[in-house]
């Protein structure tokens, strides 16, 4: 997916503080993360830097659609 397609499916969906992006492994300020990881994902051309963060994005979305069906 490209950066366009990660701000469009994060796009009204309702943000928690922070979430546990796998066991101990925990984002203290997820809309702090995903502006980060959305800006590289914009600006870098090294597949070596994007695909953890395509990674880890596609672990926040799945989360995210998760705690929506749950709720």
């Amino acid at each position: 997916m490209t950066a366009e397609d990660y701000e469009a499916a994060f796009h009204g969906i309702d943000l928690p503080p922070s979430i546990e992006l796998v066991q101990g492994s925990i984002i203290p300020d997820l809309k702090e993360f995903l502006a980060k990881e959305l800006y590289i994902l914009k600006t870098s051309k090294n597949e070596r830097v994007l695909n953890p963060i395509r990674y880890r994005l596609d672990i926040v979305l799945k989360l995210l659609e998760s705690n929506e069906q749950k709720g």
